[in-house]
């Protein structure tokens, strides 16, 4: 069981002060609002919790969620590390469109309007052309695709691709041969 006093009491997550410990050695409070989320970086989508600085609006922190029913608090060094997501000054935060020639690295802004009408367009025109297995989506990691995938079975489409598929199904099995 997990040792709920090493985490701030639930009740308290509205409006929890603590010290900030890259201010240290001085003493300085941040006020948070602690918001219950979920690890994205696997299939087992561990509880955590993100510590929202109130007057920033910043996420200073993440940490396991001792109340998560599966986790309990306990999580990898992924979970924790989510925050490096959250702040890579290379993530893609906006639709990309190829200008170049592919692997030139040269990409344009584009709206989401444009990237989503220049997709739906795609996928309409393999489906008139009747080449549903010309459509194909991947997702990096698990989340959101169980409604895409049921909306691509729907349409006829089995091109369902995601980091499961090219990186853990290996592992997976591996172990059930080995486990029986």
């Amino acid at each position: 069981m997990t040792d709920l006093n090493k985490y701030p009491p639930a009740e308290q997550w509205h409006d929890w002060t603590e010290l900030d410990a890259k201010a240290w050695p001085d003493k300085v409070e941040k006020n948070y609002t602690l918001v219950p989320t979920t690890c994205f970086n696997c299939e087992a989508g561990c509880g955590l919790v993100a510590y929202h600085d109130k007057e920033t609006g910043e996420i200073r922190k993440i940490e396991g969620n001792p109340h998560h029913p599966g986790s309990r608090g306990r999580n990898c060094a992924k979970g924790p590390a989510t925050i490096n997501q959250i702040y890579d000054t290379e993530r893609v935060m906006f639709p990309l469109r190829r200008v170049g020639e592919r692997g030139s690295g040269q990409w344009e802004r584009i709206s989401w309007e444009e990237a989503l009408t220049e997709v739906g367009e795609k996928i309409r025109t393999a489906f008139v052309e009747g080449r549903k297995n010309g459509v194909m989506y991947h997702v990096g990691r698990p989340g959101e695709e169980g409604y895409t995938d049921r909306v691509l079975k729907a349409w006829g489409v089995d091109g369902h691709n995601s980091h499961t598929n090219i990186c853990s199904s290996n592992a997976r099995i591996g172990y059930q041969s080995w486990m029986g």
